[in-house]
């Protein structure tokens, strides 16, 4: 099962890097609501496109490991992309943490440990 757990930490990887992209992107826009804003700054927009990108191929890897794997096993697995994200906030983001949210990205890991086990 431990081989699982990585297959499910690359999809969730994916997913929080896709978010990444997509925070990165909407950082750049302005929000006007006019055509010029929508097409040049979100359709044109590099992060948004590959934030696009990257949770299509995403889904798909999604689609092979529901084909492969219990879904009751794979789906809480996904809670992986918590800890990724909230990685990511700290080191790409420069967020603050708190001591309870470390807390609880030790006990989700705990909770993934248990089920990929």
């Amino acid at each position: 099962m431990i081989q699982l757990f990585f297959l499910m930490l690359i999809q969730t990887a994916m997913l929080a890097f896709g978010q990444v992209f997509f925070k990165l992107g909407i950082q750049k826009v302005d929000f006007t609501w006019t055509w010029d804003c929508f097409i040049h700054q979100i359709l044109l927009n590099g992060w948004l496109i590959s934030g696009v990108l990257l949770l299509v191929v995403t889904n798909i890897y999604w689609l092979w490991l529901l084909n492969h794997y219990p879904f009751s096993i794979i789906y809480p697995l996904t809670s992986l992309g918590f800890i990724l994200g909230m990685l990511a906030g700290v080191f790409i983001f420069h967020e603050t943490v708190t001591w309870m949210q470390w807390i609880g990205v030790l006990l989700v890991m705990g909770g993934c440990f248990m089920i990929a086990k």
